[in-house]
């Protein structure tokens, strides 16, 4: 969803931001307080989410929380000193938006050996922005997506210990992103080569590059609804006995289909630099008018995971979980857009295939609660989640890291059926910084090439691909706040 333009900017955070990948975890204010471990415990409507065979467990006839997850999250990008050693490192640091995760369960329990639910959450999303002018911006300026999803869920237990239980995901979303069409800065290499060729299809064009200096030409930006896609939540759970429950989940892929995203081309605001590209851009064959008028299709997959957990009550007041979840990455290996024109269905600008490389992924969580009184719990909890990008395909989209965090939560009862949740979490990367590279194609110089050929065919053409390195840095704190009901 998001991603799908991540290729032109080159899709969760409920929207969600510094996820891995882009899987959002908070999604229940209570759990987050705990390592967002679930699998194993009865967790009565949020068991919906997080194991729906759990939800017939449930100790009421009727169960209700919603909440919502504040996360404020921060980025920092250090260019790589080139190899004189003499050049400064230059950092940028990201300015995102609060993101804010939104979740709802309701759980009805007619029987003693079943229940049904409605689940309302984001469980995908990704939020970024560096801005228009920073050294990364022909990747990424901002991105923000969204993924909504909606599951019915019915829940059986089949013996007193042993329950099953299935929920239908039903998941839209919606993005916008923006990114700018030519690396920003007069002394890229990039940009001295398609000023050289600028001067041989256009001779005595003025260098719009040194107009510029550190300002962004040009800009696509992009913004699109993803149809809905459907997927399916099972589960299963082995009530052991007073102090042990086992449990397994498998969440499966999902695909989001964009098929009439819009996009515009923005220029900077400079008259001279106006002028020059409204000589330049017809001689490569770039139409803003074609292109602001045409749709956008793509897809990104919301990836599959399967989790298994293991809760321990050794007295009343104390319960312990730990869950494993493995989430299959791999199935985020290229994002193919197309802009294409609505009559005709032809290409307006081609954006090559962008490559991901995705790994599946290991995330392991550990929590404990302890019923202190009547109206009070306490928790606490850590987790660690594998990023799924190796160092050769990092990237500002979503800068990736190995995320271990720590967090801490209450629950308050002011009677007896009713509860009010806090949690607070720290994330941060398992290493200080992290370094790598990420391959991309200047899509205009591709073009340019393609020109010269036929002005200058004995000129050499310059590769359109390169290579943007740097470290990275990245944290966030979340805050979560809920409220629940049980009669």
């Amino acid at each position: 969803m998001k991603k799908l333009f991540l290729v032109l900017a080159a899709a969760a955070i409920a929207s969600g931001a510094y996820a891995e990948g882009y899987q959002v975890n908070n999604l229940s204010s209570k759990q987050n307080g705990m390592g967002h471990v679930g699998t194993a415990m009865k967790l009565n409507s949020e068991s919906i989410w997080f194991n729906p065979a759990a939800a017939s467990f449930q100790s009421t006839q009727f169960d209700f929380s919603v909440g919502v997850t504040g996360i404020d999250s921060k980025a920092t990008y250090t260019t790589l000193p080139d190899y004189t050693g003499k050049t400064q490192s230059r950092h940028f640091t990201s300015d995102n938006k609060i993101a804010t995760p939104l979740y709802a369960y309701f759980n009805y329990k007619p029987l003693d050996w079943m229940s049904v639910g409605l689940a309302f959450n984001t469980p995908f999303g990704s939020s970024m922005n560096w801005g228009d002018n920073w050294a990364g911006a022909q990747l990424v300026q901002s991105i923000n997506l969204k993924a909504y999803n909606l599951q019915p869920t019915v829940s059986f237990k089949i013996c007193e210990h042993l329950s099953v239980g299935a929920g239908l995901m039903m998941t839209w979303g919606k993005f916008d992103l923006s990114r700018s069409m030519l690396p920003v800065g007069a002394a890229n290499a990039q940009n001295v080569a398609l000023n050289n060729i600028i001067q041989i299809v256009a001779p005595g064009t003025p260098n719009i590059f040194e107009l510029a200096g550190d300002r962004n030409i040009m800009s696509l930006d992009l913004e699109g609804k993803a149809k809905m896609a459907v997927g399916v939540n099972l589960g299963i759970m082995w009530n052991i006995n007073e102090q042990w429950s086992l449990g397994m989940t498998y969440r499966s892929k999902l695909k989001m289909k964009v098929n009439s995203g819009s996009i515009d081309m923005s220029t900077i605001d400079d008259p001279t630099i106006q002028a020059v590209l409204g000589q330049l851009l017809p001689k490569f064959d770039i139409n803003p008018s074609a292109i602001s008028s045409a749709i956008v299709k793509t897809e990104l997959p919301l990836p599959a995971s399967l989790t298994w957990g293991v809760s321990f009550r050794p007295v009343p007041k104390w319960e312990f979980a730990v869950d494993l979840q493995y989430v299959l990455w791999s199935a985020y290996d290229q994002l193919d857009v197309q802009i294409l024109n609505p009559s005709t269905n032809l290409p307006v600008l081609t954006i090559p295939a962008s490559d991901k490389n995705y790994s599946n992924t290991l995330a392991f969580r550990f929590g404990g609660e302890y019923h202190a009184l009547d109206w009070l719990t306490a928790r606490m909890g850590m987790y660690v989640d594998e990023s799924p990008v190796s160092s050769d395909y990092l990237n500002p989209e979503t800068p990736s890291m190995t995320k271990l965090a720590y967090t801490a939560g209450v629950t308050f009862r002011p009677c007896k059926w009713m509860h009010v949740d806090l949690a607070y979490g720290y994330v941060n990367s398992a290493d200080p910084e992290r370094t790598g590279s990420y391959p991309y194609v200047n899509s205009v110089l591709a073009l340019a090439n393609e020109q010269i050929k036929n002005v200058a065919p004995e000129y050499p053409t310059t590769s359109a691909i390169t290579d943007f390195s740097g470290n990275y840095t990245a944290r966030a704190h979340t805050f979560s706040i809920g409220v629940g009901f049980s009669f």
